[in-house]
């Protein structure tokens, strides 16, 4: 979320229509929407552009939630917490319902603190509807009331006008994103603590149960003068655990944050044995070619630390992940902030591995360095003719050899080319592609 914007903040009961809301004024489909009561938990922000004039649009999760259980009110503290720094409030009630206790007493407590306020009647979208609206609705008292339906768009530019005339709007200069980083892993490893200790703030709800982030929650901060989105996902299950609809939203939106991600911090818990699902949450990361932190979390829990600890994790982890044998790994506890500090510089360092241009004279020591050990690139008796390697892309580094009979190239080759590359030029911490093109 960029902080110097103004904040809109959409507040109301559960089911108001609120996330149906953001995801119409956003134009995306970033909110989990359902009628199941409490299905948002996180805050979820979208940056608004509207004639020239851009605000943060914050949804928020039922003011009434706190009757539901206990991670509803961490949402309902959550709720509460934007409402005090928010700029304008757009309260929400579904022109359905008959006005409650709640409504009112939500309302006098804005007029109490002297917030700007837009109270919006949802779900009006047949002039029958229009004309039947409460008329308890309007004694409220707020200075501007409007009629919409969220999930057909009816009443969605006007009210993007108020929004604009209620507030302080200047226009801003669009900052460029110089890296995403998103963070994965299984449920409760502790993706969303290791947010919270990055940003030095309690920016997303943790709790001790599974699942208890859904949607993908964006935040950009600034680091030496770098723009940088971290995205904390929902922790991803096995397919066959997945049962309900809002958890299989979520487990999509994950793998979107990977594939629009540049380098994964790949979250694992230090007290637990990896798994399967560990190598296959890894996997989707390594087949998107993002570059790759592997984050050993909870380490304070580890009794009994020797010297040699980290040393025998590191290689019970490499022999887990033998296709991450490129990727480093650190040993943190997002509890006590332990080395969470240094992750970010580390994902900058790889991303500048990521964007790393080798010249031609570079390259070519590299394969006077593979003949050295390998002299003929080849399978059985017949033997291929190198020409030249090319690096044709980065972000990932990606390599082009040039070769008669290219394809009795064996594999083993391809991999010392690759060895040699890191070794001499480093490449920490990303994939490396090398192409083979017929000379």
């Amino acid at each position: 979320m960029n902080k110097a914007l103004p904040q809109v903040v959409l507040v109301g009961r559960i089911n108001a229509g609120k996330s149906t809301l953001f995801n119409t004024l956003s134009e995306t489909g970033q909110a989990i929407v359902s009628p199941i009561p409490g299905t948002t938990r996180d805050l979820n922000y979208a940056k608004i552009n509207w004639r020239e004039h851009q605000f943060t649009l914050i949804d928020t999760g039922g003011l009434d939630a706190g009757q539901l259980g206990q991670i509803e009110g961490f949402v309902q503290k959550k709720a509460f917490q934007a409402i005090e720094k928010a700029d304008l409030i757009v309260h929400i009630i579904d022109g359905h319902l008959e006005l409650t206790s709640e409504d009112r007493k939500i309302s006098k407590q804005f007029k109490k603190d002297n917030k700007k306020t837009i109270l919006v009647i949802n779900k009006v979208d047949g002039y029958k509807l229009r004309t039947n609206v409460s008329p308890d609705f309007y004694k409220l008292g707020y200075k501007k009331t409007m009629l919409i339906s969220a999930i057909n768009g009816v009443g969605t530019g006007d009210l993007l006008d108020e929004i604009i005339n209620f507030l302080p709007v200047k226009k801003t200069t669009e900052k460029k994103i110089d890296l995403k980083l998103s963070i994965i892993g299984k449920t409760n490893v502790g993706k969303s603590s290791i947010l919270n200790a990055i940003l030095g703030e309690e920016w997303v709800i943790v709790t001790p149960y599974p699942h208890t982030t859904r949607e993908p929650q964006d935040t950009t901060i600034t680091y030496f003068k770098k723009n940088i989105l971290l995205v904390d996902t929902a922790g991803l299950r096995k397919r066959g655990k997945i049962s309900d609809r809002i958890e299989k939203i979520s487990a999509a939106k994950t793998i979107t944050a990977i594939k629009r991600s540049d380098i994964c911090l790949f979250v694992t818990d230090a007290s637990q044995p990896l798994s399967t699902q560990d190598q296959i949450i890894s996997e989707l990361a390594v087949n998107n070619q993002n570059g790759i932190i592997i984050i050993v979390n909870k380490w304070d829990l580890i009794q009994d630390k020797t010297p040699q600890s980290i040393n025998k994790f590191i290689k019970y982890y490499q022999r887990f992940f033998p296709q991450l044998w490129w990727a480093p790994i650190i040993f943190v506890s997002a509890v006590k902030k332990q080395r969470t500090s240094k992750l970010i510089k580390l994902a900058l360092e790889i991303q500048a591995e990521r964007q790393k241009k080798l010249k031609p004279g570079q390259l070519q020591l590299v394969l006077d360095k593979v003949a050295l050990k390998k002299s003929k690139p080849s399978k059985g008796k017949k033997s291929a003719t190198i020409h030249s390697l090319d690096q044709i892309s980065t972000e990932p580094p990606a390599f082009q050899l040039q070769a008669r009979k290219g394809e009795l190239i064996h594999k083993a080759y391809l991999n010392l080319l690759e060895k040699q590359l890191r070794k001499n030029f480093g490449f920490n911490g990303t994939s490396i592609n090398i192409s083979l093109k017929e000379k």
